[in-house]
């Protein structure tokens, strides 16, 4: 039986949205009182948040003004994670279990893959593979052009964090607090890291051969990337508050941007110097956060559950502007050109000016939207009914 709960006055009674970013991300809180593709690589490189350091910034071109839809595939459920655009595909998961690739110029279904469990991870396409973990923590390689399965794994555990894909290893996170690292031609492993009783609901950062992580105790984690052995944590607990981390690690200019919500269910974020593993400042907003911020030019943007899309300084944690949105959002927004593009449950993608918190355009579509990517003047982004749009 689905399990109901409000967000702002709205019911929800999706299982494992609730599940994920309702209840496991926030075991810690709760003992004390859960999508993009890149255009970035010309050798078919595309992962969520656009690079595996989770920047969220596109280096291609976004379209400028709303000119209409492309095109829109019809999945059987909510495309919740970004799609990964890799060649001339278009690779998106869906919570019906499937993967899919669609022609990038047309829509036309290319193939599907049933993974057998709720998928709320983005795909990952790396060398001509792509990487995709369930709900039920398998881990499968498939072809990129035929969807034919390459190899699988076993997490452990369910997984709603996407996988990261650097210099041929594949990094995945789990809700059994374990992150693997897999050899992406073989599955073989290489090394595990793993702390017990604890939940990772989000991805992994990959930034200068080390591994950023997320923990459910409240505690950004760096491991190096090619031993798996720690090498430094921040945890901002104390004895008058408790966090727990409620989005991806982002990694930029030497700074680990975590987002968490603390005991009063406050959002809180925090920039960390790698150097000196210490926070270097801390932003509170109204209420939680359940999306990283994207970063360029020294400004963080994201969007939360107070409706409104932030404009931080990423020097010194002052906000720079606001947008106000007409309901919550858990989009993972993306930067192309001087465009950052964020979709919400009011069922619009909005436009705005990175720099200045200006709309420029929107698209409305017929449910809630999640998080786009970005290729070549094109956005890609799912919906809750299912429908994935490519609008230009």
């Amino acid at each position: 039986m689905p399990i109901t709960t409000q967000i702002q006055g709205r019911a929800w009674t999706r299982p494992a949205f609730i599940a994920i970013f309702l209840c496991l991300l926030c075991i810690p809180l709760v003992a004390c009182k859960q999508g993009g593709g890149s255009a970035n690589s010309p050798t078919g490189i595309a992962m969520h948040r656009a690079d595996p350091a989770r920047t969220g910034v596109y280096l291609t071109n976004g379209p400028t003004e709303y000119r209409g839809i492309k095109w829109q595939f019809k999945a059987g459920d909510w495309v919740f994670g970004a799609p990964a655009v890799a060649g001339d595909t278009v690779y998106f998961t869906s919570y019906d279990g499937f993967v899919y690739a669609a022609d990038r110029e047309t829509g036309a279904e290319k193939w599907r893959f049933d993974t057998g469990n709720i998928v709320i991870a983005s795909a990952a396409a790396y060398d001509g593979k792509v990487y995709v973990v369930n709900m039920g923590g398998l881990i499968v390689a498939l072809a990129g052009d035929t969807g034919k399965e390459q190899w699988r794994a076993d997490l452990g555990a369910g997984a709603s964090g996407s996988a990261a894909v650097v210099d041929g290893v594949a990094y995945f996170t789990g809700e059994n607090g374990r992150l693997l690292a897999l050899d992406s031609q073989t599955g073989a492993e290489k090394w595990r890291f793993e702390i017990p009783d604890t939940v990772i609901a989000f991805s992994p950062a990959v930034a200068d051969g080390v591994v950023y992580i997320p923990v459910s105790n409240g505690g950004l984690y760096a491991i190096d990337a090619a031993t798996g052995i720690e090498k430094w944590n921040y945890n901002p607990n104390s004895d008058n508050n408790v966090y727990s981390p409620t989005a991806d690690p982002v990694v930029a200019d030497g700074v680990v941007y975590f987002m968490t919500s603390d005991i009063n269910l406050v959002g809180v974020l925090y920039a960390v110097d790698i150097a000196s593993h210490e926070a270097l400042w801390s932003f509170k907003s109204n209420m939680e956060n359940f999306s990283a911020p994207t970063v360029k030019d020294g400004i963080l943007i994201w969007s939360g559950l107070d409706r409104l899309l932030y404009g931080l300084s990423a020097k010194t944690g002052e906000k720079l502007w606001t947008f106000p949105m007409q309901d919550i959002s858990f989009s993972a927004a993306a930067i192309a050109g001087d465009l950052v593009y964020v979709g919400s449950f009011d069922k619009n993608l909005y436009a705005i000016d990175y720099r200045t918190g200006e709309q420029r355009w929107q698209f409305r579509a017929a449910s809630g939207l999640s998080s786009p990517a970005i290729a070549d003047g094109v956005i890609y982004v799912g919906a809750e009914d299912g429908t994935l749009y490519a609008i230009q």
